[in-house]
This record gives structure tokens, sequence and C-alpha cells, in this order.
């Protein structure tokens, strides 16, 4: 059935008048509809008897409504103001489901389609409150419903789709129970598949996909196609039938021959590389592997410098995945003469800074990646200068100066406030071990253990406390001054290296503490009951167990750094330390 072969709609409601009872499944015979007489005007009913009609609707307190039966035996067609809104209205956009079950059926079905609020039936107000079951009960009563549009001319799935309710869409799109273009033109289903792939409605866009394969080269009113709108979606997180819509993409664009211009791909390319979409990616490698080395005309720059520009590391590791590629990639400079280096030495831009908390943890992140990048590149790229001649590290310095020298203040500033935290630490440890009398070694009146015991625990709990308290304030003050001559070569990534170290050292020193001060407890207090120790050490563990859990995503990041770190450390300098000390001593 062609487009110009759709059912049109009447003038005066938007009303479909099907051809034949199949269309909206219901019997209408050959009588015609008798029209209703006029609603009520709103100068019959008493203002205050219509406040009251529009509070009741909207608590959906249907007892108090129903005695205005006696006043009026169709209250429920009375606009309630000048736009023509009704009770019905009312508890639809109120969401008042048993409110309105008992309304539809005081009402006929004409009713449903002639009562309108500013043009919308209530079907559509149910749209785009999102309430399902509410649209159940309108379309049992009149499935005509579904093909009376509002007053801006769209249907009741199109004014769910574009409010995001992916439930109603998924209702209303199954409701009519038939291919949607034997009842409505075929523009109208082209609107309702970019409304929903707008709000991430993928269902629904697959299964439009699947029965009308030529709206894969369909655009917008942003002149966008289908494939260019999903390459600029974010996968940030796991998002219900991506996958599934962008495979149907091109599975029609292969069945249907529908060939999109080398333009259109680049363009949809490089938004999923800007974007970090590694989905698309991987199926515009599959279906046009040429693409792989397509180079943007007007600033002359290929995917790899766009996934090294935005910071996009999946695409970076997906280029890399590709082989020698690579390779050949990485010798292209752009308009400015910069290569691949330039654009991991240049800031990166506000929207890839999502998720980056402070400007010591961005500026971490920033070195990072150039010292990836740097990897790949020959040596000779690496000392290459630009336009500007300025090399790769130069521009690095130049573009990060400011957020360097914000970021070693504060990463200073925190270990400077972690280093007074470790003072105060060893200090209270020091002073416990000094001030304890040890007195009735042999003694077998404290709980638990013998008096032996507990002075052993309680000296060894103070020795290792010491040591790592100790082992903080070294990295703590390590990370204060600087390394190097140069205040530009500190690197803010080492820095917090320290930081982590430190603070990791200073845990397990508050822990021991802890220890020691339970044990301390027990050989002063000679009266201490059994249950004493017991209470005390569940008491502090409750502390430590409330801190992991409400800090959980913290210590994993910190224990997932912190272990890798400490190995490659024990790997690559210890040994060379170890050297050092046998050379000197030798």
């Amino acid at each position: 059935m062609s487009d110009s072969d759709a059912i049109t709609f009447s003038g005066a409601d938007d009303i479909l008048k099907p051809q034949s009872s199949r269309v909206v499944g219901i019997d209408v015979g050959e009588a015609e509809l008798q029209p209703l007489p006029l609603p009520t005007t709103v100068s019959e009913l008493h203002k205050s008897d219509r406040r009251e009609i529009y509070i009741a609707a909207a608590s959906g307190n249907w007892s108090e409504v129903s005695s205005y039966f006696k006043i009026h035996p169709h209250w429920w067609r009375i606009p309630l103001n000048d736009g023509g809104i009704t009770a019905l209205h009312v508890a639809v956009s109120m969401r008042k489901t048993s409110f309105v079950e008992k309304v539809v059926k005081c009402m006929k079905m004409e009713d449903l389609e002639s009562c309108k609020a500013e043009g919308n039936t209530a079907l559509c107000l149910a749209a785009i409150t999102g309430n399902v079951e509410i649209a159940e009960i309108l379309l049992r009563k009149n499935h005509r419903l579904l093909w009376i549009r509002d007053q801006n001319h769209m249907l009741p799935i199109q004014l769910a789709s574009s409010a995001g309710h992916i439930q109603m869409t998924e209702f209303l799109f199954q409701a009519p129970g038939e291919d949607l273009h034997d009842t409505i033109p075929f523009q109208d289903i082209v609107n309702l598949f970019f409304f929903a792939l707008n709000n991430n409605i993928y269902s629904v866009a697959s299964k439009l996909l699947e029965r009308y394969p030529k709206l894969v080269a369909k655009e917008n009113n942003g002149g966008f196609i289908p494939l260019q709108m999903l390459a600029q979606f974010s996968l940030f997180k796991e998002t219900i039938g991506y996958e599934d819509i962008v495979s149907s993409l091109f599975k029609g664009m292969e069945e249907e021959n529908e060939s999109l211009n080398n333009a259109q791909l680049s363009k949809a390319m490089f938004d999923a590389a800007k974007s970090g979409n590694i989905v698309i990616l991987e199926f515009l490698f599959k279906y046009y592997p040429y693409l792989l080395f397509e180079v943007d005309s007007r600033e002359q720059r290929n995917l790899l410098h766009i996934a090294i520009l935005f910071r996009q590391e999946s695409v970076y590791r997906l280029i890399l995945n590709q082989g020698d590629s690579k390779n050949v990639m990485m010798q292209l400079v752009d308009f400015e003469g910069n290569n691949v280096l330039h654009l991991a030495g240049k800031m990166a831009q506000p929207e890839e800074r999502f998720g980056l908390s402070t400007k010591h943890v961005f500026m971490r992140s920033e070195e990072i990646w150039f010292q990836e990048v740097e990897k790949i590149v020959p040596p000779a790229m690496k000392a290459m200068r630009n336009k500007d001649g300025v090399t790769p590290k130069e521009l690095f310095y130049w573009s990060h100066k400011e957020l360097h020298k914000e970021s070693v203040s504060a990463v200073k500033g925190l270990a400077n406030t972690l280093i007074v935290v470790a003072t105060l630490v060893i200090t209270m440890g020091i002073s416990i071990a000094v001030t304890i009398p040890v007195k009735d070694v042999d003694s077998t009146t404290t709980p638990i253990f013998g008096k032996k015991t507990w002075y052993t625990i309680f000296f060894l709990s103070v020795g290792f406390e010491t040591c790592f308290c100790a082992s903080s304030m070294l990295f703590y003050a390590s990370a204060i001054f600087p390394s190097d001559l140069e205040p530009k070569d500190e690197y803010i990534h080492l820095q917090e290296k320290k930081i982590i170290f430190g603070s990791v050292s200073l845990f397990v020193s508050a822990g021991c503490m802890f220890i020691a001060v339970v044990s301390c407890a027990t050989l002063i207090i000679d009266f201490l009951p059994k249950w004493g120790p017991f209470f005390t050490f569940g008491l502090g563990s409750l502390v430590f167990v409330v801190h992991f859990t409400l800090d959980y995503s913290l210590w994993t990041r910190v224990v997932r750094h912190f272990v890798p770190s400490f190995c490659r450390v024990v790997q690559h300098k210890l040994p060379r330390l170890l050297w050092t000390i046998r050379k000197s001593v030798n």
C-alpha cells in the first residue's frame, strides 16, 4: 500500500473513519454514528461546583463527584474551564486509575472521541503521562482513540515516544494488531521511528526497521540519518536494545540496497569515534573496512587522531587491535601540522573531563594519556615540530601549565593535611608505649589471655603502628618536596601514588593502634570483665566495617591501583636499589 493510499482523517475531529471493521477491531454495522448533544456550557454549572469536581477528580475521590448525578446526569461531559478540560482529563493527568475506570463506565464510545481538553483526547494525555493501565481502560472502551490526533497533529503513540515512555510506546505499538502502514501515512511511521531513536526506545525502533527497511536512508528534521544519530550516542552504561537496533540498521542497509554515500558513512564513523561508540565502529569496520583509513577533509585527521584528541581509550584500543594499520595512520599530520603526539598533548575538551572530580585527578589522566600515546610513536615524532614550531612535549607543558600548577598545589595541600594526622597517630602510639606499667607479667587474671600474651600483643601492635605510620609520613613528605629541580617535571600521577601508598600505610597503622588500645585497656583495668575485650574490639571493628561500606568503591579503586603499583615497584625498583646498596658496600 503506497503512502497516497493511506486512510485520511476527518477534518472536524481528526477521527479515523475506517473502511472496514477490521481496521479498528469493532463491528460498527452500517448505521451512522448519531451526533452527540452539545456538552453543557460552563455557565450552566456554578463555579464552586466545577471547582469541587476538579478537586475530586484530581484526588480520585469518586464518592464526592458521584453526588453530582442528581444535579446533572452527564456531569462528566461538562467542561471545567474554557479549554474544555473535563473530570476525565483531570483524572488521567493525575494518574487516578480507579477514578478513570469508573467514569469511563458512565461514558459512551463517542464521548471519549468528542471530549477534548485543548485538542487532546484522554488517551493523548495518558500517552504523555505514560500510564499504561489507564490507556488499556480507554482502549477497551474505544479502540479508535489510537488514531485520533492531538492539537499538534500527533498520534498518541508519537506523544508517548516523544515523552520517552518506553512501556507506553511498546503497548501502543502492539495495540493495533496490524501493519501500521495500513492505517496511517508512512510519514507518521518515519516520525515515530525518529522519536523512538531520540528517546532510546530501541525495541520499537528495531521492529519498525524490520518492517520498513527503507527507514535506514530517511533523514530527521536536522538532516541526520539513523546511523548518524546512533553514532552520537555515548555508551557510558549498557542500554537495552542498542546493539539490536544497530544490527537491524546494517542488515536493512544490505537487504534493501539502501547504500549511503561515503560522506554520510565517514561522518557517522567520526561521530562514533568522538563519542566513544565502539559498537557502531565495529559494525562499520565489518561492513565497510576501507573506512578505517578515511581522512576528514576539513581538518585532515583520521580515526586515530580523533580517538587521541577526544581521549576515547576504547576507540584507541580498537584501532591498535587492527594490526599494523596504526603505523600508517600515525604518519598523517593535521591541518595545523600536529602529529598524534601533539594531539595527545593538547588540553582535553570540557566534555572529556566528565567524571573527573578534581583538577589533580584530571591532570593525572592527562599525563597518563600522553605517556600512553608516547609509547607507540617513533622517536622522530617526539621531536617533530608543528606549524607553530612546538614539539609535542612543549605543547603539553604549555597547554597544561595552569592546571599543573593548581594540581601540584592541591596535592601538596592534601599531603600536608595527612602528614599532620600521621604525626598525631604516631605520637599517641609512642605515648601509650612509654607510659604503660609492666608488672605481674606471669599473671593469668586478665580475660582471654594471660598478661604475658597481652603485653606481647600490645608491644607488637605499637611497633607495627609506629613503622607503618612513619612510612606514611615519609610518603607524604616525598609528595610535598619536589623530586626534580624543574617544577614542570613533577608528574602528578607519581605524587598521587605516593599519597595512596601513604594513606594505605596510615590506615594500617590506625588498625594497629586500635589493637594496642584494646590490649592496653585490658592490662591496666584489672576489674574489666571477660566480655570487655570482645565488646571493645567489636565496637571498634564496627567503625571500620561502616567506613569500608560507605567508601567501598573508593577502597576498591585504591586496592586495584595499589597492588599493581606495589608489584611494579618491587619488580623494577627493588633490584636497582639492592644493586646500589651492594655496590656501595663493596
